[in-house]
């Protein structure tokens, strides 16, 4: 049975983009129909267009959402982990277990979360400032990576000064992969979990439309969350063709 889908989300990355990320690395970007609607902070007529006729059409009044079709059924996916999830598993990126889909969920439920409008806000006016403060160790974005720093490690039996996180399961020993060149966050291949923290880390270093460059800002990350700038060069490698493109073949102001 065949299966369409359609996002629907502002002509921005945040928290859209993970799921053009997940069609983009699973090879199947042609198969997303991806409706992008006018970000509505950036004026007066966007805002009403906004309220006025997309709000109304959300399942729960905001985006992103998903429109499926599967042969005769359609139904809509909305809300925080909802939508990435069901991206990831039509594109076979949770792994190969249910172990390995609950860590996606973990990491990109957490990762989602931090793309909110002050963010958004905040590097669409090229303050870099608020991006560092909110990255300090009171704030609430350096909360979570700090948090999702630590996660990772564990996953790869990687020591940390809790206790908490010693003698635990390694998934680069026990995929094969601890002396490879290739890092991701399931050992032996790239996964939601690997685009989830990509996405976070890029909204922060260059924008929501990833056109700038914090250089203050990817250094503190570098300095402060080293193993996950390690998946962030990753999946830049990884997805170079896609994300050197794609604001150039699919422009963000066009549905």
């Amino acid at each position: 049975m065949s299966t369409t889908v359609e996002l629907v989300y502002f002509n921005i990355h945040a928290r859209g983009e993970l799921t053009r990320l997940c069609f983009a690395a699973a090879g199947r970007l042609s198969e997303l129909k991806d409706t992008r609607l006018p970000l509505f902070m950036e004026s007066d007529e966007a805002a009403a267009e906004w309220s006025g006729q997309h709000k109304p059409r959300a399942p729960f009044g905001y985006v992103p959402y998903l429109n499926v079709a599967e042969g005769t059924k359609s139904f809509q996916v909305s809300g925080d982990g909802a939508v990435e999830m069901f991206a990831a598993r039509h594109c076979n990126l949770l792994g190969d277990s249910p172990l390995d889909a609950a860590v996606c969920n973990t990491i990109s439920t957490k990762a989602v979360g931090l793309l909110g409008p002050g963010l958004t806000r905040a590097g669409l006016q090229k303050d870099s400032m608020t991006i560092i403060r909110s990255l300090g160790p009171q704030g609430h974005i350096g909360d979570t990576f700090d948090g999702l720093e630590k996660y990772v490690n564990r996953l790869h039996g990687k020591a940390t000064s809790d206790p908490a996180y010693r003698d635990t399961g390694s998934y680069a020993n026990s995929n094969g992969n601890g002396s490879s060149s290739h890092f991701y966050v399931l050992g032996d291949k790239i996964s939601l979990a690997d685009l989830a923290i990509y996405n976070s880390v890029d909204e922060c270093i260059r924008g929501p439309r990833s056109t700038e460059f914090f250089e203050r800002v990817d250094k503190l990350l570098r300095r402060e969350y080293p193993t996950l700038l390690r998946v962030y060069d990753q999946v830049t490698k990884d997805l170079a063709g896609y994300l050197t493109t794609r604001n150039v073949q699919r422009p963000l102001d066009q549905p």
